[in-house]
Order: structure tokens, then C-alpha cells, then sequence
């Protein structure tokens, strides 16, 4: 019975993934949790997922890999949080969905960014571009905003997206800024006097010892007792553990300092970096072995947070300049949603009205199967993640025209079929038989052409291929599937084309006569 249906047991399955994909049921108090979420600065939300962890059952005996499952869990779910749609509410619970929306949809920034030469970096490669990606991807990710675009462009320049993102300033200063920690020593004058060497300034002098933020394998900001400073515990990596142990042991009774961006990581009463004619860094009492340590700076609990993200997300090798920044307002991209969401509504129902109209109860069939095509569609674009844009919509919308007119091509062949004389069971199964190669290539040609424009169009361009792409694939399926199995199940006194399904005896009888004639 199975081999014989299915076909049907394939619809089936197809339906129940789709909306157990794309619809979610919570309970109102976890979507009050969630939206709280939302509703936090990317500061808060780092402080309000570490408060989480620590209160996590067996948090004090987990091992590293446990505690950094832990962290990424609860980070993926205040990055999901961002994108939940609310559809509706029963009985305590809450129907949501979770498409990512784009920067226009959503609202948000973007920012064109460009590498610039500097000393350290003559030139700007494309292992450079490289290494600037990968940072601003990790700097990016700390803001704690989701389906975010970094994408490079040209021979130096990168294009930063970022979607439902609450303060544009705070991402142009974390991306933009370089970051760098260094750790330099005091200079004596002479090298074996305890006087420190002072510039025509009166600046205490201090020399590099090839010790940055590089060489951190994780920072935590952490408050000091009390609460009002903050402290930025590191662990060095195995490298950078080593040439800090030389580096005190040779520096007993000497002094450390360490700097961010050229400036004294200490801090005066009014908050503001000490100058270099008053910091006289960190005493080295005794070498310290361990690849661990702490930065005190009077660091409030925000500049203790932005430090501790930046360096975990790396340093910048070269110098980032913000050449454009546009900003589309959260109203403006609801705007476009709702505008987005009448002519999505609008469209379908005059295609599926036409169907009714012209083909009576196959254009019903052929309705449903639309119905499945677009809650697959949508579960797809949730499952894969696809972010959804303006753009992306159009594509989505046009795909749908094109999965009736893979109906309307067989619905066509069919009533040729019927002229001949054939009986309706011999006539759909010609008409998708025959219209199958029409389809097939129609939709080929569609996919090359989203393939060449998934290659060389820009972010906006890629949207509306990727969605056309991916509804073209799943149209396929629709029409020539879901769309024949509906045909199969309407009883064969209903009238179809103007003419009633005989039975398969019948049927096979007059596929003879065809054969014959």
C-alpha cells in the first residue's frame, strides 16, 4: 500500500515538517522572557546571559566545553529572540514564527566600511580584507543582533548590515575602533637605576614587548566589590602565557604597563585615561606563571563590558574608516512589512481566485497545493536561515506566479488531451507527463539565471535570488506532485474538465484505443 501512495505519505510529511517549522507554540509567560530580551542593550543582554549562566543547576562543576554549550545556547536564543513574530494569541499561548527579517524590513544600520594603510600594513591584500572580515563578524556578533551582513566589496571596502540593531553609535564605535592591547615597560634611565626615563614632555617613556590583546584567549569583565568599577579578568593563550612569565620574571620590582589604543587602560576620578606623564603602570612583585591576570581601570560596568567583547573578538590588523552610514527607522521598516504583507495577500488571492474561476475544482487542487507550496516555502527560508528583504519578497511573490503557471501548463495539456477523445484519468496523466519537459526547462533557465545572480549581484540582488531560487525548486514539487496527488483524491463523480474520472478499467481501455489509434 505504501509503494502504491506514496506519493500521498511524501505530501504528508512535507506538510507536517512545514508547519512544525515554521510556527512555534509558547507559553505567554516564555514569550514575556523573550521580548524582555529584546528590550535590552547589548550590554545588559552579555550581563543578563552571564547572571543566567551562574544560576544554571551544576553551573560550578561544569568543564570548559560544558560552559561554553551553555553560553552559545543561551546566546542563540537572544539572537532568535530578535526575530519573532507574534501571530497570534489562545488560551495562554502564544502562536510565533521566527523568519529573519533584513535591515529593511527590520530597521536598523549599515555601514560602508574601508581598510586603510598603515605602518604595520603598507598595503591592504586580500588576506588583510580577510582578517578585517573575520573581526568585524566577531565584533558584530557581540552587539547581540542576528542575520547580520558583512560582505566585502571592491578591493578594500566591506558592507556591514545590521538589522533591529538598537544604537547605531555603539556599533560604529565597536566595529570602527582597533582595540589594541599592549603591554609595554617602563624605561630606566640608565638601565640599571630605579629613575624613569621621561620624554621632553615630561611623559614617562614606554617600550613595546611585542605583547597585545592578540595573545588573550578570553576576557571577562567582571565588577569589583561593590559594584560601581569594574575589572577585566584574561587568560592568556599558550604562546602569549609564555612570553608574559619571561616578560615578569625579567621585570621583577620593575613596572607594566598596559595600554588601549595608545592610552593608559587606568583611569582618573572623572573617568578618563590617565596621562602618560602620571601612570606608572603595574609593580611586578614576583613572575607570574600562570597565562592569567587582570586589567584594573576603574573601568565603569559599559567600558568594562565593550573592552572585555572587542578583545575577545580580536584586534583589527589595520586601520577601519567609516566611509557611508545609512539608518532605516524601525516605523519605516514596519511599514514596508505591512505593505509587504497586503500585496503578498492581495496577489495570492486574485491567483487562486483566477484558478477557481477558469478551472473550477482542479483550480481548487490546484489552490491547496499553492497553499503547501507557500508554508514550505517559508519554512525553508526559516529552516536554511534566508534573511528576507524587500527584495527577497519580490522573489518570493514572483515564484508563486510561476507555480500556478506550472498548473496552468498541465491544466492546458490536459483539455488537449481531452479533444482527443482520451477519458480525463488517460488525459492528466498525459497533460503532466507532456508538460513535465516544459516545466522542467522553464524552471532550469530560472535557476541559471538566479545562479549568475547569486555570483555577481550585491546583497540586495542576491536576496531576490536566493528566494526566487529557492520557491522556483520548491514550485517543482507543487505542481507537479502535490497538485496530481489532490487530482487522484477527488472522487470520480466529480466532474473534472468538464468530463467525470472513469475508472481505472475504462481508463486503461481507452489508453489502449489512444495506442491503437
Amino acid at each position: 500500500m505504501f509503494a502504491k501512495n506514496w506519493k500521498v505519505f511524501a505530501v504528508l510529511i512535507v506538510l507536517i515538517w512545514s508547519l512544525t517549522t515554521l510556527f512555534q507554540v509558547l507559553p505567554e509567560a516564555k514569550l514575556k522572557e523573550l521580548q524582555r530580551l529584546t528590550e535590552l542593550s547589548p550590554a545588559d543582554l552579555q550581563s543578563d546571559i552571564a547572571g543566567r549562566l551562574e544560576k544554571l543547576p551544576g553551573w560550578d562543576k561544569m568543564n570548559t566545553f560544558q560552559r561554553e554549550d551553555a553560553l552559545k545556547s543561551l546566546q542563540e536564543e537572544a539572537a532568535a529572540t530578535n526575530n519573532m513574530q507574534v501571530l497570534g494569541h489562545y488560551q495562554g499561548y502564544a502562536i510565533v514564527t521566527n523568519l529573519k527579517l533584513g535591515l529593511d524590513l527590520r530597521g536598523g544600520s549599515q555601514l560602508l566600511l574601508q581598510a586603510q594603510p598603515s605602518k604595520l600594513v603598507p598595503e591592504i591584500t586580500p588576506e588583510v580584507m580577510r582578517g578585517v572580515e573575520t573581526v568585524i563578524n566577531n565584533r558584530v556578533n557581540s552587539l547581540g543582533v542576528a542575520e547580520t551582513v558583512v560582505q566585502r566589496t571592491g578591493r578594500d571596502r566591506l558592507i556591514v548590515e545590521l538589522p533591529g540593531v538598537k544604537d547605531p553609535q555603539e556599533a560604529k564605535d565597536r566595529i570602527g575602533t582597533t582595540a589594541l592591547l599592549e603591554f609595554k615597560e617602563l624605561v630606566y634611565e640608565p638601565a640599571d637605576s630605579n629613575m624613569p626615563k621621561m620624554d621632553a614632555l615630561g611623559n614617562f617613556e614606554w617600550k613595546d614587548v611585542g605583547l597585545t590583546g592578540a595573545d588573550f584567549k578570553h576576557a571577562t569583565a567582571v565588577p569589583l566589590p561593590g559594584g560601581q568599577t569594574w575589572r577585566i579578568l584574561f587568560e592568556f593563550k599558550p604562546d602569549g602565557a609564555t612570553k608574559f612569565g619571561d616578560l615578569t620574571t625579567r621585570l621583577v620590582n620593575r613596572s607594566i604597563g598596559i595600554f588601549l589604543d595608545g592610552q593608559p587602560t587606568d583611569r582618573g576620578p572623572d573617568g578618563r585615561p590617565l596621562g602618560l606623564n602620571e601612570y606608572r603602570g603595574i609593580n611586578v612583585l614576583e613572575p607570574i606563571r600562570g597565562g592569567s591576570g587582570e586589567i584594573k581601570g576603574n573601568f565603569a560596568k559599559e567600558q568594562a563590558i565593550d573592552l572585555a567583547l572587542k578583545l575577545n573578538a580580536g584586534s583589527l590588523p589595520t586601520k577601519v574608516v567609516i566611509l557611508e552610514e545609512r539608518t532605516v527607522g524601525a516605523t519605516l521598516g514596519q511599514d514596508s512589512i505591512e505593505k509587504s504583507l497586503i500585496a503578498g495577500v492581495v496577489g495570492i488571492a486574485l491567483v487562486m481566485l483566477f484558478m477557481l474561476i477558469i478551472y473550477g475544482v482542479p483550480g481548487m487542487m490546484a489552490n491547496v497545493a499553492l497553499v503547501l507550496y507557500t508554508l514550505t516555502t517559508l519554512a525553508i527560508f526559516k529552516a536554511v536561515p534566508v534573511t528576507l528583504t524587500l527584495a527577497g519578497i519580490a522573489g518570493f511573490i514572483l515564484s508563486i506566479g510561476m507555480a500556478v503557471d506550472a498548473n496552468i501548463l498541465i491544466f492546458e495539456r490536459t483539455k488537449e488531451e481531452l479533444k482527443l477523445g482520451k477519458n480525463v484519468y488517460t488525459a492528466i496523466e498525459v497533460g503532466f507527463s507532456r508538460a513535465f519537459t516544459s516545466i522542467f526547462d522553464s524552471n532550469m533557465n530560472s535557476l541559471i539565471a538566479c545562479g549568475v545572480l547569486m555570483i555577481f549581484g550585491t546583497s540586495i540582488v542576491k536576496g531576490f535570488a536566493v528566494t526566487l531560487a529557492i520557491g522556483v525548486a520548491v514550485s517543482m514539487f507543487s505542481a507537479i506532485t502535490v497538485t496530481r496527488v489532490l487530482l487522484h483524491l477527488v472522487p470520480k463523480s466529480v466532474p473534472l474538465f468538464g468530463a467525470t474520472l472513469k475508472k481505472s478499467g475504462s481508463a486503461n481501455k481507452s489508453s489502449k484505443d489512444a495506442k491503437v489509434a
